[in-house]
């Protein structure tokens, strides 16, 4: 050692009436130096206080940087940038007197480095800043940029092997490509100081780990909205721990899940209060970039934003790119519908496509210049009833049912007044193509077959009756039409008998009769 740094060095005299790993930690000053009389002085200051006979607690050692491997740049914290290395001989833990040497642990162990600017100023007051959470085990020196660099352990002291050091570890294994949001992901998880569940961390999703990447809508605040499967599926945080030590990697669930994919249009922006606003209604589960556009994009649980979870809106929105009618009025007819039911159980409201060789035995069965021509037929399939999570599909009611078929002359005009102005008071199921003469057809239950037949029965037997006033005509006819169990009719007189006054009521004389019919 160079003389004039063994002179300046303030060496504590041992009182201990034995030998001490003070006194051992002295008797090796003479193989080391850092070549830095004040890094010389803070170590040796930190083993000459070490009045153990036993376990080292506190002592730092001078730490050849060619003892430390795979050394890679991971982030930069207030401080300085920050590495993350493996340190071949492990860290100090006591005295062997067999070997006479120090017995070591955790060999190959993960360490992090961090860039001592200004050796001049360093305290054990400094250090303990610039180690905020992890155990301080010495120093070294990078032999191309004589950088100085405190060695701190990879274990978090908030909690020993907590979540944020199993994500700090794997830093060096991926990039976004932009310094913003590498840092915002790792800030996320740097704060999971966790030992079993993962509950904030968000991750860097490589875009080629997503497929069915669909364009569902657009966004006023987010612009365009997208939904793709992930087929790893994200880091289980239910389970009672996360990582999986076996495996040395995280445990994951619902693998293929789907998830939305919404643009980070600024990412230089602030980061977090993007996120907490798109994050309103979704829980975001990290970041991807779109390989062809270089689009950075969050991406998102995929769950119902007016119900705040899963609801029967979704379930039929996953499934509008399996399917279509061949016409944009019809598909955005059916699927506002679809959208609308936001329920979790029953199915109430919503139409689907019905393709046309899900029906058998069509047969025409009348016409009427209102209604057109109506056809009845089997339904193959049923109507959807309740989602079932075991089969991921929809559970059917009635397979094989009759239904009636009505031919929609104008797809265009379709309105939900439209259709309700047809069924009312009865059911609509869907709609369908007749693949040869290409007519859409309203689909609907048996009770619209009726309602049509016996409003058309009426119709017929118009020209068979009248009141001799308008206005009556047109009110009961107006009756018949909108045909309900309670429809109204004109009764002759001749077929009352037996008719007496009984009293007078608040519409004036009332009377009773018998009547034949």
């Amino acid at each position: 050692m160079d003389s004039s740094i063994k002179k300046s060095v303030e060496i504590k005299l041992c009182h201990c009436n034995y030998i001490c790993n003070a006194k051992r930690f002295k008797q090796n000053f003479i193989n080391w130096t850092s070549r830095n009389y004040h890094i010389d002085k803070f170590i040796q200051n930190t083993q000459l206080s070490e009045h153990t006979l036993f376990v080292v607690v506190n002592a730092l050692e001078w730490i050849p940087y060619d003892r430390l491997d795979d050394i890679k740049y991971v982030a930069d914290d207030k401080f300085s940038k920050v590495y993350s290395a493996k340190w071949i001989d492990g860290c100090i833990y006591e005295w062997d007197y067999e070997n006479q040497s120090w017995k070591r642990k955790d060999q190959n162990m993960f360490v992090i480095l961090k860039l001592l600017n200004n050796p001049a100023i360093i305290t054990s007051e400094f250090i303990n800043k610039i180690a905020v959470s992890h155990k301080v085990h010495g120093i070294t020196q990078d032999l191309e940029t004589k950088n100085f660099m405190v060695v701190l352990n990879g274990e978090c002291t908030n909690e020993v092997y907590c979540n944020s050091i199993h994500f700090q570890r794997n830093f060096k294994n991926w990039t976004s490509g932009n310094n913003d949001i590498d840092k915002f992901i790792r800030d996320t998880q740097l704060s999971e100081h966790t030992y079993y569940e993962v509950n904030n961390a968000l991750e860097w999703i490589p875009y080629d780990r997503l497929y069915n990447i669909e364009y569902i809508a657009e966004d006023d605040v987010f612009g365009k909205v997208y939904r793709a499967n992930w087929i790893d599926g994200c880091i289980n945080y239910d389970c009672d721990n996360s990582w999986n030590y076996e495996n040395q990697n995280w445990k994951r669930k619902d693998q293929n899940m789907f998830v939305i994919l919404k643009i980070l249009n600024n990412p230089a922006s602030n980061i977090l209060e993007f996120m907490n606003k798109i994050a309103v209604s979704h829980e975001v589960y990290g970041i991807t970039q779109d390989s062809e556009t270089k689009n950075f994009m969050v991406v998102l649980n995929d769950i119902c934003e007016k119900c705040k979870e899963m609801c029967n809106s979704i379930y039929f929105q996953r499934n509008f790119k399996n399917w279509t009618s061949g016409n944009n009025d019809i598909d955005k007819f059916i699927q506002d519908t679809q959208q609308s039911v936001h329920t979790y159980h029953e199915v109430n409201n919503a139409l689907e496509w019905i393709p046309y060789d899900r029906l058998y035995d069509i047969k025409y069965i009348s016409e009427d210049e209102e209604f057109g021509k109506l056809y009845r037929a089997n339904w193959i399939d049923g109507f959807i009833y309740i989602w079932d999570d075991y089969s991921q599909n929809w559970k059917r009611k009635n397979q094989n049912m009759f239904v009636f078929l009505k031919i929609l002359n104008n797809p265009a005009n379709i309105t939900s007044e439209f259709i309700n102005k047809i069924v009312i008071p009865h059911g609509v199921y869907g709609i369908t193509q007749d693949p040869e003469i290409k007519n859409y057809m309203g689909i609907f239950n048996d009770m619209y077959g009726k309602y049509v037949h016996n409003t058309m029965r009426f119709k017929q037997n118009f020209k068979n009756w009248t009141s001799g006033n308008d206005d009556i005509d047109k009110f009961i006819q107006d009756a018949q039409k909108s045909y309900t169990n309670n429809v109204l009719e004109w009764i002759p007189y001749d077929r009352l008998y037996d008719i007496k006054y009984i009293a007078k009521g608040g519409f004036g004389k009332v009377y009773r009769a018998k009547w034949i019919d």
